[in-house]
């Protein structure tokens, strides 16, 4: 029997070789090939590595876009419709025939007797305009500009107002008064928040897709720049599952960062958006931005590139291996 050198280890011909022994072994192929410049079998500086960090964040960057949109539209739909449920609008137009205080306190008469209402508030002229200031402008809803008068009512929050009787005793009151139920609205603006709702999910699982093909193109890329690393742990009888462990680990790494980067810069969006949109200055209407508390959802998008990543890249090495063997 040739003798054998003490300072390499033995390899275990029996299949029940315990663990440890198999770790040794392939650590010492792995210096060996690489020079022991490295342990794992993916080189750190990959070709493909920069570029896949960068799809990464910006998969991530759109898909924290998408997710915090959803989440903004669901949240402030939800206070929208609460607010709208609960209050109704009465328009009172001038007439020459009666007094616009006679008409505002005929509606108040009418509300003064009507079950489920909470509190009926006239608008003043001047909050009329400022209604109106983000549409038109302050120069054009000035002074001369003739607008109706607005009563603003409250419901209670168990109500079940009849809201045809009550619009015909409006109108049987006083002329000129109309009753805004803010139904139309309301279906429109749940309508528009379900459609938002939609494309977003749809967003998200074409960006999840598209990232697990992207992973899967640069697994392949990576196995075949490793070519000879993947088929010498092959040959040496390196378990798949090892070989897997390895390039998965390397692909989650790089998903993490890429997913971290793209967090970043969605948040700093959130943040500028919520600053300048605060206010209405930069937009048409004041544009709620995230919360606090909607910030953590956020996580999950890297999170899950990066489950995606790492699945994909282990899919992929398993094929690969499964034809080589």
């Amino acid at each position: 029997m040739p003798d054998r050198n003490m300072n390499e280890p033995a390899y275990e011909d029996s299949p029940h070789a315990q663990p440890q022994s198999w770790n040794n072994q392939l650590d010492r192929v792995l210096r060996l090939i690489t020079g022991n410049q490295r342990k794992g079998i993916m080189p750190p500086a990959d070709v493909t590595g920069a570029t896949l960090v960068l799809v990464v964040a910006a998969m991530c960057y759109l898909a924290c876009l998408a997710l915090g949109a959803m989440v903004t539209v669901t949240r402030t739909s939800a206070t929208w419709t609460a607010e709208l449920e609960g209050s109704l609008t009465i328009q009172v137009k001038p007439q020459n025939e009666i007094a616009l205080d006679d008409q505002i306190d005929a509606i108040l008469a009418v509300l003064s007797g009507t079950e489920g209402v909470e509190s009926a508030t006239p608008l003043s002229k001047s909050d009329v305009r400022d209604l109106l200031d983000p549409w038109l402008g302050e120069a054009q809803a000035g002074e001369d500009l003739p607008l109706p008068a607005l009563v603003d009512v409250t419901l209670s929050d168990d109500a079940m107002v009849d809201m045809p009787r009550l619009a015909e005793r409006l109108a049987a009151a006083a002329p000129g008064i109309e009753l805004d139920t803010h139904r139309q609205w309301l279906g429109e603006l749940v309508a528009a928040a379900s459609s938002a709702t939609f494309l977003s999910i749809g967003i998200l699982t074409l960006i999840g897709a598209t990232t697990m093909l992207i992973v899967i193109f640069a697994t392949r890329a990576s196995l075949a720049a490793n070519h000879e690393t993947v088929e010498v742990l092959h040959l040496v009888g390196a378990p798949d599952s090892f070989v897997a462990g390895e390039v998965q680990r390397h692909f989650l790494q790089l998903g993490l960062r890429g997913g971290l980067a793209g967090l970043i810069a969605a948040c700093l969006t959130f943040l500028t958006i919520s600053w300048m949109g605060s206010d209405g200055g930069a937009f048409l209407l004041p544009v709620p931005g995230l919360g606090l508390g909607d910030y953590p959802w956020l996580l999950v998008v890297p999170a899950s590139l990066a489950l995606t990543t790492t699945a994909a890249a282990r899919f992929t090495v398993f094929r690969a291996l499964t034809r080589m063997n």
